[in-house]
């Protein structure tokens, strides 16, 4: 009998993404016993279907849910509750996820400084718009994933 496991990484240092990777052939014994049913890090799934024409991010069921990285925007948010609805057993991993990692040190500076930080230069037009089409919205903070599931 397999497990089947389903990981997804938000906003992560791709630490733990990296490690799985690095398994090279002992992650071949891991597929004895773990059916891997959503892995971003190792095969491409597409949250709206494959042609993208769902209304609803999809994730299939599984035993047990890997997260790793935080949750920083909106689209973190939902993958991470749509995770929780299908994962009997959800492990937040590594650093990013229990605590913010890297990522959280954006928690230093308001959401409108990172966004001037990164979208605006000396040569930038002060009354231009920062993106937004097709940009998740940013939350107020980089939140570990029990924070907010």
């Amino acid at each position: 009998m397999t497990v089947k496991v389903a990981s997804e990484w938000l906003n992560s240092c791709s630490g733990c993404e990296i490690s799985i990777l690095d398994m090279g052939e002992r992650l071949l014994d891991v597929l004895k016993v773990a059916d891997f049913v959503h892995i971003p890090a190792l095969m491409d799934h597409k949250y709206f279907g494959q042609l993208g024409g769902g209304r609803h991010i999809e994730i299939p069921e599984a035993d047990v849910g890997l997260i790793s990285g935080g949750i920083r925007n909106q689209e973190h948010l939902e993958v991470a509750e749509e995770m929780r609805r299908k994962c009997k057993t959800l492990i937040a991993l590594g650093t990013c996820a229990t605590h913010g990692g890297i990522p959280a040190m954006t928690n230093a500076y308001t959401t409108d400084e990172v966004l001037q930080r990164y979208y605006s230069t000396e040569t930038t037009d002060p009354a231009a718009a920062f993106p937004s089409q097709g940009i998740p919205p940013l939350l107020d903070a980089c939140y570990a994933v029990d924070e907010k599931i």
